[in-house]
This record gives C-alpha cells, structure tokens and sequence, in this order.
C-alpha cells in the first residue's frame, strides 16, 4: 500500500504523524519523510506543526500530515511512468 493510497483509505479529511503511518505500513519513519516530502513539492499532501507542554513542563512539536485536494484526487495506479 502507498503512502497516498493509506491516507486515503483512513479518513481523507483526517491527520496523521510520519509516526502512525510508519507504524501501519511497517516501513520506516524516515521513509515516510522521504515519501512526504515529494507528496509536499507536488502540492499533494501539507504539513502542519502543533506544540503541545509535556508532563514534566517541556514544548513537544508534533507535525501533522494531510492530503490536499489535488492529493485527496490522486490515483498513484492511474499515473503511467515514461520509459
């Protein structure tokens, strides 16, 4: 399953963390970045930072991934590759 095909099938309007969708796909968190990263240039996928205190007092960033429209429209099976 594709990054972009998981997201989609989990509730499109909803956000994830590289975290959760490394854990489901079992692939690694780096990957995941790597895979946003280009879903991001492509004007496929947004990223979104909240901070949030932890127990002992400290900011944790916690940053969110989502589909866009044109991402939410993408069919990864229907993009025909150049040879």
């Amino acid at each position: 399953m594709t990054l972009s095909n998981f997201i989609s099938c989990n509730y499109l309007s909803k956000e994830f963390t590289a975290q959760e969708i490394s854990a489901a796909l079992g692939i690694s968190v780096a990957a995941v970045t790597g895979s946003v990263n280009g879903m991001v240039k492509n004007g496929r996928a947004v990223r979104r930072e909240d901070t949030t205190a932890t127990e002992d007092g400290k900011t944790k960033v916690i940053k969110y991934i989502s589909l866009t429209a044109e991402g939410k429209a993408f069919d990864p099976d229907a993009v025909v590759e150049d040879k």
